[in-house]
């Protein structure tokens, strides 16, 4: 599913209100992005496209009557191109994917989100990214050095990315995102409460990636 297919305006607004209220009761200062993939993952495909093909020949050759060269051929042909069409499901190619491959590509996509939408700009280094990748159903949180300083070890997050992960494993992924946004908020708010002086440094828009 397409980021902007799974926030739609409706959950795109309801975000934005979650994120406005967190930081008006905190010092930190909240980025939501939702990536469709963190990877094209090509090569899943096509080991997944080779393999199919290796199948169809090896059924030909044991369970079929002996054929012409060119069947052979075109049956791995199309075994071919079935697989890698069915590679680019993403139920199929979620299933496809290394789990150490997932991890590592899911992780240096959100180091770069964070650098990217001026996280690491604030001025008392109180970004905090909440990345959302859909195809892995992986999700991410980064604090900058002065939120991590206060709320301490990544502990403390696991809270957030489990109700997100539930809500995208559940099917209700608006529902779960919202609850941990929302959860969030409230542990900014208990560790590193608003100061006298609160400007907004970010905007409290969702940046949907597809």
């Amino acid at each position: 599913m397409r980021a902007h297919e799974a926030v739609d305006p409706a959950a795109r607004q309801r975000f934005e209100a979650t994120i406005t209220e967190a930081e008006r009761h905190s010092a930190g200062e909240i980025v939501l992005v939702v990536t469709h993939a963190c990877d094209e993952y090509g090569s899943a495909g096509w080991r997944f496209a080779v393999l199919l093909a290796g199948l169809v020949f090896a059924g030909l050759a044991a369970f079929a009557p002996p054929l012409e060269t060119w069947i052979y051929l075109a049956a791995q042909a199309l075994a071919l191109g079935a697989g890698h069409a069915l590679a680019r499901i993403d139920a199929v190619r979620r299933r496809l994917l290394p789990e150490a491959l997932v991890e590592a590509s899911v992780a240096e996509r959100a180091r770069r989100a964070f650098a990217e939408h001026g996280l690491t700009r604030t001025q008392g280094q109180t970004g905090i990214l909440v990345f959302v990748a859909l195809l892995e159903r992986r999700v991410v949180v980064l604090a900058d050095a002065g939120i991590h300083r206060h709320v301490g070890t990544n502990d403390v997050w696991q809270e957030v990315v489990d109700l997100a992960v539930a809500g995208l494993r559940e099917g209700c992924a608006v529902d779960g995102l919202d609850a941990a946004l929302r959860r969030c908020g409230e542990l900014l708010r208990r560790h590193v409460p608003a100061p006298d002086h609160n400007p907004n440094e970010l905007p409290d828009r969702v940046v949907l990636e597809d």
